[in-house]
């Protein structure tokens, strides 16, 4: 995928565990070391294509310029 040096580079991951396939998606942090979930798939595929085509489908996406407004915004920290 080719975005803008600014916004971090998407990284879709599948994997299987407990008895179904499931994707998640990555950035790479901006400070330190190592990469943080930004997305993940709340359902259990039977197979792997079909968790890699619903993740990729996200990555994909028109509303992928949200997603990665979202990714850059700060942190919100709750109120005490």
């Amino acid at each position: 995928m080719k975005h803008p040096r600014s916004l971090p580079e998407l990284t879709l991951h599948v994997f299987e565990q407990d008895g179904g396939w499931h994707w998640g998606i990555t950035i790479e942090r901006p400070h330190g070391t190592g990469k943080k979930v930004v997305a993940f798939s709340e359902n259990v595929f039977r197979s792997e294509a079909e968790a890699h085509a619903d993740g990729k489908r996200l990555c994909d996406c028109e509303d992928e310029a949200s997603l990665r407004r979202s990714l850059m915004a700060p942190p919100v920290t709750p109120e005490d």
